[in-house]
């Protein structure tokens, strides 16, 4: 049984459907669920061979445990598998108290995820007391590891480090589509949920400041969309700065780029900056908690305080508007955008499906024969 929030846009939503479809073979003797805890719009197909489940939580921590713990009676699995914060509680959670062995992936930077006050007090400490229940954990990173382990008492013999599987292969044969949105060029991109820890207000603002002639286009759709449109408005960007919601195949989009900005202030495994890289798109990267520095350095170093151009991309610190702004107008440059493209399609290189589902096909093999 795999169990997530729901199929809504995401890279964990994507990264679970594309696991599944190259499960298949692997799965093929037993019968594999997907559970969805909540009631929301499916961005993301669901190989035939599985059996969907869609609950009604209202993206409730106890309702999701009461209504999958009733589907865990019922269905009696040999191995639970979850991804994202909720759902790895419940499955923990339901698991324990029914007996199942239970994996779960978390994709995120916890601490930075879940920021400061009362809510995030609660919902660190509950994190606290689950995850460690665990059988195992994945993190999508070593960052990630060293968070659960350092700051949520997860040990570390059952944390391994699986990144999410790349498809550079589709990604590349989807890129080569017509896009499904007509852009004006030379433009650079931000990608992701219209969410603070995206920090697309940042983005904007470094835009701004940076006085290049590319236009800015930001693909995702999220609660932050009024914010950053009134953002747009008086700093006099709309006819520059383009937000076209969201885009089901954002990969010709993304080719055309000159350039790829991420922003955020928390990241697990940013699957776009990977995929940027592979269709030969420059990018720039705030070194938030986990990701960034793995990807674009192949290591973990000291925190940078300033623009560190890395071996396959740029980094800054996260949340200097001046220092994205200068690490923007340096990646504009013709030689360093040249030397950018090609360096990152060959670091992306290193994050090819095969690997990852072999990974988890030997996570589940700890409870099921597969």
């Amino acid at each position: 049984m795999f169990v997530i929030n729901s199929l809504a846009a995401g890279g964990a939503e994507r990264a679970l459907t594309d696991l599944l479809a190259y499960l298949q073979d692997d799965l093929r003797q037993y019968t594999v669920h997907l559970v969805l805890l909540d009631v929301e719009e499916q961005r993301h197909a669901v190989p035939p061979y599985v059996r969907k489940h869609i609950l009604d939580a209202k993206f409730g921590m106890l309702s999701s445990i009461v209504l999958l713990g009733r589907l865990l009676r019922e269905l009696t699995p040999a191995v639970t598998l979850s991804f994202l914060n909720r759902a790895n509680c419940a499955n923990v959670v339901s698991s324990k108290i029914l007996g199942y062995p239970c994996i779960i992936s978390e994709r995120v930077h916890t601490t930075s995820h879940f920021g400061t006050g009362v809510g995030a007090a609660i919902n660190k400490a509950i994190v606290r007391l689950t995850y460690r229940l665990a059988d195992q954990v994945i993190a999508v990173s070593e960052g990630v590891k060293d968070e659960l382990i350092t700051n949520f008492g997860v040990r570390e013999t059952k944390v391994r480090v699986i990144y999410n599987p790349i498809n550079i292969g589709r990604i590349c044969e989807r890129a080569s589509e017509a896009p499904s949105i007509t852009l004006p060029k030379p433009y650079i991109l931000g990608m992701g949920r219209l969410v603070p820890n995206k920090n697309f207000r940042l983005l904007i603002e470094s835009y701004w400041s940076s006085g290049i002639s590319e236009n800015l286009v930001i693909l995702g759709e999220g609660s932050e969309r009024s914010d950053l449109e009134m953002l747009v408005s008086k700093l006099g960007l709309r006819e520059r700065v383009l937000l076209p919601g969201y885009v089901q195949n954002p990969y010709p989009v993304l080719r055309g780029a000159r350039l790829f900005v991420s922003s955020s202030n928390a990241e697990g495994f940013p699957n776009a900056l990977i995929e940027a890289m592979a269709l030969g798109c420059p990018v720039v990267a705030t070194d938030c908690n986990a990701g960034p520095m793995e990807i674009l350095t192949q290591k973990m170093a000291p925190r940078p305080s300033e623009v560190t151009l890395a071996e396959y991309g740029i980094l800054v610190p996260v949340s200097s508007a001046k220092l994205l702004t200068d690490a923007i107008r340096i990646a504009s440059r013709e030689d360093i955008r040249d030397q950018y493209s090609q360096r990152g399609k060959q670091r992306a290189r290193d994050f090819g499906i095969r690997s990852s589902v072999d990974q988890y096909r030997s996570a589940i093999a700890s409870y099921a024969s597969v």
